[in-house]
């Protein structure tokens, strides 16, 4: 873990803000709709990233969230049960648009496309992706990450406010002399 308030940790900090809206925004969507969001999918596809993937140079493609045995992955990604069945918020991938969390995690601006060649079906995470991939991993199952995360984030998101109601309150006290 980095020094509180080093660059990297407030990059991090930033990250945990993203994970924790995209989060609130998959909770809502369970309330409203049957149709179940692809976060959770890319949630696991950057955590196992971050973890397990040690040629960030090769390509995830729609055959790693594919049932086929030579290339799936999703034993990998967490995305099934003991007896092999889909877990209830990764079964979007029965309806076979496996592309679509592919092509999520490149608008969100953690991936990149492989080549022209594999479409929109091949990707290469990058540094913003595996950056929040070590995020939600230092998240899963450790209380103190979350809180320091949690301050830390916090304080970044109420840094400036807070700094210029202090300012202003010295200026409005020098103002009328209760400050010399």
């Amino acid at each position: 873990m980095d020094a509180p308030f080093g660059i990297l940790f407030l990059k991090k900090a930033e990250l945990y803000n993203l994970a924790c809206r995209l989060d609130k925004q998959y909770d809502d969507s369970q309330t409203t709709s049957k149709n179940l969001p692809l976060w959770p999918i890319e949630k696991q596809i950057l955590k196992w990233t971050y973890r397990h993937h040690k040629h960030l140079g090769s390509p995830i493609d729609t055959n790693h969230l594919s049932r086929d045995p030579k290339w799936s992955k999703l034993k990998d990604f967490n995305m099934l049960n003991t007896d092999g069945s889909y877990k209830r918020e990764f079964s979007y991938l029965e309806n076979g648009q496996l592309d679509k969390p592919l092509e999520n995690l490149v608008v969100r601006g953690f991936a990149q496309y492989f080549d022209q060649a594999h479409g929109h079906s091949a990707i290469i995470i990058d540094k913003e992706g595996l950056l929040l991939g070590e995020v939600l991993a230092d998240l899963e199952g450790n209380f103190f990450m979350k809180i320091n995360y949690l301050i830390y984030s916090k304080i970044m998101d109420h840094l400036g406010a807070s700094l210029l109601l202090i300012i202003t309150l010295w200026w409005l006290l020098k103002f009328f002399g209760v400050l010399q």
